[in-house]
């Protein structure tokens, strides 16, 4: 089967509320994130996590099966998998001028949507944890 690529895009204003698909769009409440997704199951495993990073600060995450890499404006964190999650492949970016967060999935289906979601839980907390050390250690003075 070919591997699908999925690309999902979120407006950067924070809120809770979420509209996936152009055509699916709910009624948005004045701090509602918006999300454009080629991919709508892709959208609903990342979104939450995917905002999360964003508000902590968090610039990019790249995932390949052997490291995940963190991009902050405090630096950048190399790190290993969690030993109970599968490695898979994922980038979230976050376009700071465009207001937007990008999120690739070139490996994603609906039938690994759980590895993703699995994925998408335990790295983003590990990444915002390090992350926000890295400010701490940086900014103690």
């Amino acid at each position: 089967m070919k591997k699908l690529s999925a690309i999902v895009l979120f407006a950067a204003a924070l809120g809770v509320g979420v509209a996936v698909g152009a055509a699916n769009a709910q009624q948005p409440a004045p701090a509602t994130r918006t999300i454009k997704a080629i991919s709508p199951g892709l959208a609903e495993v990342s979104a939450p996590r995917a905002n999360e990073a964003v508000a902590a600060g968090i610039q990019k995450i790249t995932a390949t099966p052997k490291k995940i890499e963190v991009h902050s404006p405090w630096g950048n964190i190399n790190f290993g998998w969690p030993k109970d999650v599968k490695p898979v492949g994922f980038t979230i970016e976050h376009a700071k001028a465009a207001n937007t967060v990008t999120v690739s999935a070139p490996g994603f289906t609906e039938a690994n949507k759980e590895d993703y979601k699995a994925a998408f839980e335990a790295v983003i907390p590990m990444a915002i944890a390090k992350a926000r050390a890295q400010k701490d250690a940086k900014t103690k003075g």
